[in-house]
């Protein structure tokens, strides 16, 4: 029985996930990105690419069918290109894109890569771009939707086929699309194309929002590849959504331009007098050296660069996946530039989304969580520890102590304030933890993961207090019949105690409960 297009998820964390796809060629581990390879013109040989690691490249049927056809069906793509990995190939929508039309049709472009023998193929859709007219967008939906429905006569199970979802910035139209691309059998991976010029603009937050609407649509049990989308600083944020491939051939265009790569930006060569890298390429030469090299010799050593970080990027992604750490990731990054942080407070907005595909816990594997700012108030793991604690958890009846939680002791139930509070309390009274960005924490849960395992910014951000005064308040809402008085804790050793106790306390009352407020300066001889 073939496996050929059987996706297996080994690991997940927020959306994303490392999974396996079986290809005719040979297992495609995912997160993936694909080089593009030029038959006409590539400067980096393909050996050299293999040899980093990339075991899948995509190069285009279309240019095959126009410039050596014959050749092609004679040899297959893998003889064209000597190379025995997994092949991809686009179907000419770029070239829709840049010319307007192409001379082929969508049946011959689809027997065509059956007869090249492509791993992984795509049907001739048309392409939405990011043109700004609705006209056309609506267009491109509704035809690439009809070839693919037509295709469904000549597509075979012997390779992937794969589905360009359409509609590009225009979200109900891609969501037309991804809704009705998932209603049609045989297609193994779904596409989304068109982000280049979101990504020359720096547009990122439109490109998440594009990856959210079409993921949210198709089926997660199958993968989904971002056409073009090259730059390491866009795929932990498309990762994170739920992209599973990539392909790109930014590394050789940037190292034509004299573009160098970094996991935050890019400089030009004549801006660097070193090199903040340590690959093969930037160990062995100084950027005077290559700036002197002949362009050729210079373009090649550049790309290789390039595909260096692109890979170092899909690894970093793949380790965050596995220790469950993708947020924080996302967190790290978004600092990098102006626009992403705008992307990031995008994806922020999706936190519900994501908290219900995130692993509540990940065993030996899974790491404390890192609490940063503002941001760090959507961190799904505590999404899905607020939403528990509001709707599933049933407190005692009784009396409620809520106690401060001071982030370096933890559980909070072993801290010395824990042992002074509860010293001498009849055993009518509840016990709970409060804290920035977690809220309550009831003392039951308090060794349960993340909430004694996370490490916390807690400078006094406004939005941050504010956030965690309503978490808390929503908690005794939601049991206001369970608790008859509250006694909070005010600790001053803990800066951000003070401003949370009284705020609390205020919103509590506003609730109707009895509400004692008692300070702490020092917690004396333990």
């Amino acid at each position: 029985m073939t496996r050929i297009g059987v996706f297996e998820v080994k690991d997940k964390d927020l959306a994303g996930r490392i999974g396996r796809l079986y290809t005719p060629h040979g297992v495609l581990e995912t997160p993936a990105l694909l080089p593009v390879i030029d038959i006409a013109r590539q400067e980096v040989p393909l050996k050299d690419i293999e040899s980093m690691g990339f075991n899948a490249v995509i190069t285009n049927a279309y240019l095959l069918w126009k410039r050596m056809r014959s050749r092609a069906l004679e040899q297959g793509v893998h003889g064209i290109l000597n190379f025995n990995g997994i092949v991809m190939t686009d179907s000419g929508a770029y070239q829709i894109l840049q010319y307007g039309r192409v001379d082929i049709d969508p049946r011959e472009v689809v027997e065509f890569q059956k007869g090249i023998g492509s791993d992984i193929a795509v049907i001739l859709d048309v392409p939405t771009g990011n043109a700004g007219d609705p006209v056309q967008a609506r267009y491109s939906v509704e035809e690439t939707l009809r070839r693919a429905r037509e295709a469904l006569e000549h597509i075979d199970d012997e390779r992937i086929w794969t589905l360009p979802v359409q509609g590009g910035p225009f979200r109900e139209l891609l969501e037309k699309s991804a809704r009705e691309s998932a209603k049609l059998p045989r297609y193994r991976l779904y596409a989304l194309g068109s982000p280049t010029v979101l990504l020359e603009r720096y547009d990122y937050s439109t490109l998440v929002e594009m990856v959210f609407t079409a993921r949210r649509y198709l089926p997660r049990s199958k993968p989904l590849h971002l056409f073009g989308a090259g730059h390491p600083m866009i795929i932990p944020f498309a990762v994170a959504l739920g992209v599973d491939m990539f392909d790109s051939a930014s590394y050789i265009l940037y190292a034509r331009d004299g573009r160098y790569m970094t996991l935050s930006r890019t400089y030009r060569l004549e801006e660097l007098d070193y090199f903040p890298c340590s690959c093969p390429v930037c160990s062995k030469y100084t950027p005077q050296e290559l700036r002197e090299m002949p362009k050729q010799e210079r373009t090649r050593l550049l790309a290789l660069h390039n595909l260096y970080v692109l890979k170092t990027a899909i690894n970093e992604v793949k380790t965050a996946i596995k220790e469950g750490r993708l947020w924080e990731l996302l967190e790290e990054k978004s600092r990098a530039h102006p626009s992403l942080a705008k992307a990031f407070s995008k994806l922020a907005q999706y936190s519900n989304y994501l908290a219900r595909l995130t692993p509540r816990a990940k065993g030996s594997q899974a790491k404390g969580i890192f609490l940063y700012g503002n941001e760090s108030l959507h961190h799904p793991k505590l999404v899905i520890h607020r939403e528990r604690v509001v709707n599933y958890y049933k407190p005692r009846k009784g009396k409620a102590l809520l106690i401060p939680v001071d982030p370096s002791e933890k559980p909070f139930t072993h801290s010395r304030i824990y042992r002074m509070a509860v010293r001498g309390l009849d055993r009518g009274y509840h016990v709970v933890g409060y804290s920035p960005y977690i809220g309550v924490i009831p003392e039951e849960l308090a060794e349960t993961y993340p909430l004694s395992q996370y490490e916390m910014n807690d400078s006094q951000y406004s939005d941050v207090v504010e956030r965690t005064v309503g978490y808390v308040t929503e908690y005794f809402k939601r049991h206001i019949d369970t608790y008859s008085e509250v006694i909070v804790i005010e600790y001053s050793e803990l800066p951000w105690s003070t401003r949370l106790a009284h705020r609390i306390a205020q919103m509590l009352r506003e609730l109707g409960l009895r509400v004692e407020l008692r300070r702490i300066d020092h917690l004396g001889e333990d």
